[in-house]
C-alpha cells in the first residue's frame, strides 16, 4: 500500500479526537421486504457534496441475531485501494479502510467506497431506522474521512444506505375517463376505478392530488375545470414514492345543459327553472348556485356549442 495514503488515515485518527460516526451520522433503512434468506447489500458511502477526499476508514458493527456477513465487495471509482479489510464473526464487528491510488483526482462525495454483502437469518426487519448494521465509536479505529493533506474531515458526511431494497414502487392511475354529465348538468360524477400498486410493503400509502383544487374523490367533476388531472401517489415502507396521472374529461359543450349540440333556448329554460336552487341542474360554473354567473356563460357562448 502506498506509505503516503498510511500515513494519511494514521494521521488523521491521531489528530481527529471528535471525528467519530454515530447517531444522526448513520442514514440507515432497513426495508421489510428483506426476508429470511435473502441477502442484504448495505452501501458505506460518502454523501453528496463532500470536500476532496482521497481515503475513508470506518469501525462498523452489526446485528448478528439478524445478520450473517458474506463478503466485501469494492466501491466505485475512484476507490480503487483497498488499505485493509477485518471481519469478526465472534464481535460482529468490522474494520476498514479505502483509498484512492495517486495520481487520480480525489473523490467529492456522493460515491460508494465499499459494499458489504448479509444474509438476513432471523426476524425482526422493518423499515424504520434500525441499529442492524451501524458506525461504531471504537477507540483504535476511528470513523473518518482523510483529506490530500493527511487531515480528517467530518464524519457527517457517512452514509450507510442498503440497496437492497428491491424494485422501486410502482403504480398504475386507473384509465382516463370521458363522460357526459347527466342532461341539465355540468357537472360530472363517477367512480375513478381501481389503482395498481407495489412496493415495500405489506403497508403502502395511498395520496391523490386533484387539478381542481377538491380533497374528496366523491366530488363532482365540473366541465369549467375541465380536463381534471388526477395525481396518484403510492409512498411504501421505505419511504419511496412512484405517482401516475388519471385524466377526467367532462364531455360536454360549456353551457349545453340539454346536451343537443346546441347553446340555445333549451339550455336557459333549464337554467331558468333551476334559478336560485343549488344544483347541480342548471349549474353551469359548478359554484354550487344557480345565478348570473351560469346566465352568462349561456349567452356568452350561445350558438354551435363547442366542447
Amino acid at each position: 500500500m502506498p506509505r503516503r495514503m498510511f500515513a494519511s488515515l494514521i494521521t488523521s485518527a491521531l489528530i481527529a479526537s471528535a471525528a467519530h460516526a454515530g447517531g444522526a451520522a448513520v442514514q440507515l433503512v432497513t426495508p421489510r421486504c428483506t426476508g429470511i434468506g435473502e441477502e442484504l447489500v448495505v452501501d458505506v458511502r460518502i454523501a453528496p457534496g463532500a470536500p476532496d477526499v482521497v481515503g475513508i476508514q470506518s469501525a462498523i458493527t452489526y446485528d448478528s441475531s439478524i445478520l450473517q456477513f458474506i463478503a466485501e465487495e469494492p466501491g466505485d471509482p475512484p476507490f480503487d485501494l483497498p488499505i485493509y479489510f477485518a471481519h469478526s464473526s465472534a464481535q460482529h464487528k468490522i474494520d476498514l479502510a479505502v483509498g484512492i491510488t495517486p495520481p487520480a483526482a480525489p473523490s467529492t462525495g456522493d460515491v460508494v467506497v465499499k459494499r458489504l454483502r448479509f444474509l438476513v437469518v432471523g426476524a425482526g426487519l422493518d423499515c424504520t431506522p434500525a441499529s442492524l448494521v451501524a458506525f461504531r465509536l471504537d477507540p483504535k479505529v476511528r470513523n473518518l474521512l482523510t483529506d490530500a493533506n493527511g487531515s480528517a474531515i467530518g464524519p457527517v458526511l457517512f452514509g450507510l444506505n442498503e440497496l437492497n431494497l428491491g424494485p422501486g414502487p410502482s403504480i398504475a392511475a386507473p384509465p382516463d375517463i370521458v363522460a357526459a354529465p347527466p342532461v341539465g348538468s355540468m357537472t360530472l360524477f363517477t367512480t375513478l376505478g381501481v389503482v395498481t400498486a407495489s412496493g415495500c410493503g405489506p403497508v403502502l400509502n395511498l395520496s391523490f392530488v386533484r387539478s381542481d383544487g377538491e380533497v374528496s374523490l366523491a366530488a363532482g367533476y365540473d366541465r369549467i375545470n375541465s380536463p381534471i388531472s388526477v395525481t396518484w401517489t403510492v409512498t411504501d415502507e421505505c419511504g419511496r414514492t412512484a405517482s401516475d396521472v388519471q385524466t377526467v374529461t367532462v364531455d360536454v359543450a360549456l353551457g349545453d345543459l340539454s346536451g343537443d349540440g346546441e347553446i340555445n333556448g333549451n339550455d336557459l329554460a333549464i337554467l331558468l327553472n333551476a334559478w336560485g336552487s343549488a344544483g347541480p341542474t342548471g349549474d353551469v360554473d359548478g359554484n354550487g348556485i344557480i345565478d348570473g354567473q351560469d346566465l352568462a356563460i349561456i349567452l356568452n357562448n350561445w350558438g354551435p356549442a363547442a366542447p
